[in-house]
C-alpha cells in the first residue's frame, strides 16, 4: 500500500510537470467558455457528451503518452527489478490519471451547468469509465514502440468504444448498445443529469465492473508479454 501510494504521488508529480495539467487547465476553460453559450435545453444533453468524450476519455491518451514515454526512456525495465509489482505500477496510473478526470469534470459540470445534479452517481460514472479507458489504453499501446506505430490502432478503439453516441443523440436506436460498455458509461454520467433507472443503475455499474476486472487481468498480461518479454511490433 506504501509503495503504491509513492507511486501514485510520483505519478501526480510527473504528470503536473509533463504538462498534463496545463493543457486540461486550458482545455478545460475554453469548455466553459464555449458552453456558456449554449441555452439550458441544450446543455442537459452537450455537457454529459462533453464530459464523457473528453475528462473521461483524457486517460485513454495520456496512458498512452507516457506508457510510450516511460519505454523510450527505460524506466519500465527499471521497473522489472523495483519492489513495485506490475499491479501496482498500472493502479497508480488508474488513480493519479482519473484524478486529473474527475477535476476536470466537476470544474467543466459546475461552471457550465452549475445545477442540482446526482453527484454521487456523476463521480461513480467518471471514475469507472475513466479506469475502463485507461486499461484499454493501457493495452492498446503496449506491444508498440513508437507513437507513429500506435495512432492507427488507437483510432479503431475510439470509434468502436462511442458507437453507443449514435444511441445517445438519437441516430439510431438499438439493445446492442448495452453490449458495449460505454453505453454503461452514457447511462451513468447522463443519468447523474436527467435520471436513471434503478435497472440501469445496476447494470451500468455491475457491467462496468466486470469490464473494469478484466481489463485489469489483460493489462497485467500485456506488460508482462509485450514489456517483460518485449514481444510485439518492433
Amino acid at each position: 500500500m506504501i509503495r503504491t501510494l509513492k507511486s501514485i504521488k510520483g505519478d501526480i508529480f510527473l504528470q503536473f510537470k509533463y504538462g498534463f495539467y496545463l493543457v486540461y487547465t486550458i482545455v478545460t476553460i475554453m469548455y466553459i467558455f464555449l458552453l456558456n453559450f449554449l441555452p439550458e435545453e441544450a446543455l442537459i444533453v452537450i455537457v454529459p457528451f462533453i464530459i464523457f468524450s473528453d475528462p473521461s476519455v483524457l486517460g485513454f491518451f495520456f496512458i498512452s503518452g507516457l506508457v510510450l514515454l516511460e519505454k523510450g526512456e527505460g524506466v519500465l525495465e527499471y521497473l522489472i527489478i523495483t519492489p513495485l509489482q506490475v499491479k501496482e505500477y498500472i493502479i497508480s496510473k488508474l488513480v493519479s490519471l482519473t484524478f486529473l478526470s474527475l477535476i476536470t469534470s466537476i470544474i467543466i459540470e459546475f461552471f457550465s451547468f452549475g445545477k442540482n445534479i446526482n453527484y454521487p452517481i456523476f463521480l461513480v460514472g467518471i471514475t469507472l469509465t475513466s479506469f475502463l479507458f485507461i486499461l484499454i489504453g493501457f493495452i492498446a499501446v503496449s506491444r508498440f514502440p513508437t507513437i507513429n506505430k500506435y495512432l492507427l490502432s488507437s483510432v479503431g478503439y475510439i470509434i468502436v468504444l462511442c458507437l453507443p453516441l449514435i444511441g445517445y443523440f438519437g441516430i439510431f436506436k438499438s439493445r446492442l448498445f448495452y453490449l458495449f460498455p460505454t453505453q454503461a458509461s452514457l447511462l451513468l454520467i447522463s443519468g447523474a443529469f436527467k435520471g436513471i433507472d434503478t435497472w440501469q443503475l445496476i447494470y451500468s455499474i455491475l457491467y462496468l465492473l466486470v469490464w473494469i476486472a478484466a481489463t485489469f487481468k489483460i493489462a497485467n498480461i500485456s506488460f508482462y508479454k509485450y514489456i517483460i518479454l518485449k514481444k510485439g511490433d518492433n
